[in-house]
């Protein structure tokens, strides 16, 4: 049984999945959180929340000694951070061992981009850490621009539960094919693109076809408008925000899933439709590059191109076979590569590598 310490946002699905992970081992486990949530874990997770007196990074410096005094009395055999540029902070500056970074997307990809300063920062955090995981190849080969330790990223695919994420319903149930997208309703997901791509195929295509955007965001509104605007609004249904539990029942309602990213870390929901058994359309940015290959489980296309899209969807309304056998091949990919007990017994092994070590403070180490 080891203690392990998690610094990482309670609220988030991807912290309950790791915690839930570990916790299953009888382990020992802390989190130190800077916002509270309603989820229950675990008996033998011990949560505590220190939240920041104001709303501004800069905040985050208030809190460090807080934290730095929970680590030390906890006395974890890991300290591990998710999220290399808040929690992954704290972890460098309370001067633990062993310590863990998992960088998770914008960390990496824009926080050290709008200025030398940040990219400085992130450069101590993740060269204090005796090691740092990735989701995905591409996050990995970004987190190098800063990560200069002679051991290598781990890569961490965050798969899914192939018992929760499968096929309940079969494509092709129904006399009409939905296209759908399941994503926060924010400019970077290119949501829009989708929408003009699906307006242009309305024109060109005899078959019956809607569209199901599952998700909420500051973008809504728009959206919303430009369908009414393409006047395809009685083909679209928008269903707002979903519970985790209920998004595999979402999934199982369309027949093709487009993923018009114009930036991605992983791709998450690339690996949740293909669990689900759903061809899948996307932009090939980031890691879904990894997840979505042509003329086996899918298409992708170049970002921004609403043309692409539409070409690619029209391949496989128009071609129900094919979309028969994609869904097949997107099953045994998941299978395969991305099911979620294999990608944890990774993390664990990482851990198991430093457990025999004992947790130390960086004065201890000198």
């Amino acid at each position: 049984m080891a203690k392990i310490c998690f610094l990482a946002d309670a609220e988030s699905i991807h912290t309950r999945k790791w915690i839930n992970y570990f916790s299953n081992f009888d382990n020992e486990i802390y989190l130190i959180s800077m916002r509270d949530t309603k989820y229950k874990y675990s008996k033998n997770v011990k949560t505590f929340v220190v939240k920041p007196p104001f709303q501004s990074k800069l905040s985050y410096f208030f809190i460090v000694s807080k934290i730095k005094k929970l680590v030390n009395e906890i006395k974890p055999d890991i300290l591990h951070s998710h999220y290399a540029t808040s929690y992954g902070l704290f972890g460098r500056l309370s001067g633990y061992h062993p310590f863990i970074v998992s960088v998770w997307g914008s960390d990496v990809y824009d926080f050290p981009n709008s200025n030398a300063i940040n990219a400085k920062l992130l450069r101590y955090i993740l060269n204090g850490a005796d090691a740092v995981c990735s989701t995905s190849m591409d996050m990995a080969n970004e987190t190098r621009k800063y990560y200069k330790n002679k051991k290598d990223i781990t890569i961490t695919p965050f798969g899914v539960d192939i018992n929760k994420f499968k096929e309940s319903t079969s494509v092709l149930q129904k006399n009409y094919i939905t296209i759908g997208v399941m994503k926060n309703l924010n400019k970077v997901y290119g949501i829009d693109y989708l929408i003009n791509a699906f307006s242009d195929l309305c024109k060109e295509s005899d078959k019956d076809i809607r569209l199901m955007i599952v998700g909420d965001g500051e973008e809504r509104q728009n959206l919303e408008g430009l369908c009414t605007e393409l006047n395809i609004e009685n083909k679209v249904t928008f269903t707002g925000k979903v519970d985790n539990v209920k998004v595999p029942e979402y999934i199982n309602m369309m027949d093709i899933v487009c993923i018009p990213s114009l930036r991605e870390s992983f791709g998450v929901a690339a690996v949740e439709a293909c669990a689900c058994g759903r061809p899948v359309v996307s932009t090939n940015v980031g890691g879904l590059t990894e997840i979505v290959f042509n003329d086996l489980n899918g298409y992708t296309v170049e970002p921004k191109n609403s043309k692409l899209l539409k070409e690619k969807l029209k391949i496989l309304i128009e071609d129900e076979d094919k979309i028969r056998k994609f869904s097949v091949n997107a099953r045994k990919l998941v299978e395969d590569k991305y099911n979620w007990i294999h990608n944890a017994e990774t993390m664990k092994k990482l851990y198991d590598s430093f457990l025999i070590s004992g947790g130390k403070t960086d004065e201890q180490t000198r």
